[in-house]
């Protein structure tokens, strides 16, 4: 492939396009379906997911900073881009020459962005967000009366919208939501006279388990990328409609080794032999992604077989036991992250032996090596 790395990672775009068009069929008509794709689209690449998006239908656009806006506007990205994390002062312009929709949610910023608008004499939509129940970012909103008078003295400041965010939607019968709702209802209130005003609360549990929830706007995170925000007991029985993992992740077998019955693997030697051995050495690492924390508890895909993480998972190296797995070689193909033959990882299952969820599977491996996109499906 020329390439300098022994690892890919694989991203199905058609998958992706799926995805987004099955939870659209799961709303009413005239509720908006955000695309998350901060953090390079969880590993997934930020440019290519958010074409495959559009392809499919997408209009709205989330990323964390305003580098990420820019990024997506100047890869010719045409549709409204919401900026999660707010702006530093130096960084403002960035607001009006993208066309990027800010997030807002300190009195500063709300002070600096009306200030920047009048001076340029340019209308500016912006959302602003309430912290119901995460204790994240956030207006309280207890602060609902007092902003919305503030707001209806800005000239130049058009509230296109508020948001805020569960913090157990994942959990389907998590009596925090109906908290979050109740306060977010609050929040809403002294807005209400604002022709065309838009709730977006719903992240990916909350749209698909709390449909009375939607408002105008939802914002798809992990169930984009495949992914069910519970984990894989939210996946639906085989040969239903579901959606379907976008993200592979493959490199090759350097070297087969045969160690003794007793012999120690790898630094501190966790893991000695319980017999006999042959240990296919695989040039990935946590530095690649692949968790240190998956040492002696993940497995790999080799010959259609799984091949257990026998020792600590290097820099740039790991090893796993092929010693029932015949004719295995050098150059062999390994899946990290994928389907081989009838056999399947997929990162609920490498979340569950990291003690750690979907999400950080993706973006450290997405993150940390070279992609490869393709239309399978």
């Amino acid at each position: 492939m020329g390439t300098s790395s022994w690892n890919w990672v694989h991203v199905d775009t058609r998958t992706l396009e799926a995805n987004y068009r099955l939870l659209k069929s799961r709303l009413a008509e005239s509720v908006r379906l955000l695309a998350m794709v901060k953090s390079d689209a969880y590993g997934h690449g930020l440019v290519e997911a958010a074409d495959a998006f559009g392809r499919a239908g997408c209009d709205d656009f989330g990323v964390a900073e305003i580098a990420e806006g820019v990024k997506l506007r100047e890869a010719g990205c045409s549709e409204t881009i919401f900026i999660f994390l707010g702006c530093s002062p130096e960084a403002v312009d960035y607001y009006f020459s993208h066309r990027l929709t800010p997030v807002v949610f300190t009195r500063r910023d709300l002070h600096l962005l009306a200030q920047q608008a009048e001076q340029r004499r340019t209308k500016l939509k912006l959302f602003l967000k309430f912290d119901c129940g995460m204790s994240r970012l956030g207006f309280s909103p207890e602060m609902a009366a007092s902003l919305a008078r503030q707001c209806a003295e800005l000239p130049f400041v058009d509230i296109g919208g508020l948001i805020s965010h569960y913090p157990c939607a994942d959990d389907q019968n998590a009596a925090s939501s109906r908290d979050v709702e109740r306060r977010f209802n609050a929040a809403v209130e002294p807005f209400a006279g604002i022709p065309g005003l838009v709730r977006s609360l719903c992240n990916s549990g909350g749209m698909l388990y709390r449909p009375e929830a939607h408002g105008e706007l939802v914002r798809a995170g992990i169930a984009l990328y495949g992914y069910y925000p519970e984990g894989s007991t939210g996946r639906p029985e085989p040969g239903q409609p579901g959606l379907r993992p976008a993200m592979s992740v493959v490199t090759s077998v350097l070297q087969v080794n045969e160690v003794r019955a007793g012999q120690g693997i790898s630094y501190g030697h966790t893991y000695h032999a319980d017999r006999d051995s042959r240990l296919a050495v695989l040039p990935v690492g946590y530095s690649d992604g692949y968790l240190r924390c998956l040492s002696n508890r993940a497995a790999v895909l080799i010959g259609g077989q799984r091949a257990p993480i026998r020792g600590r998972i290097c820099m740039n190296l790991c090893m796993a036991d092929v010693t029932d797995i015949p004719g295995v070689k050098a150059g062999d193909e390994a899946v990290l992250l994928g389907r081989q033959g009838d056999q399947q990882i997929d990162a609920d299952e490498l979340a569950g032996w990291g003690q750690t969820i979907s999400y950080e599977i993706l973006c450290a491996l997405g993150n940390n090596n070279e992609r490869l996109f393709t239309s399978l499906s």
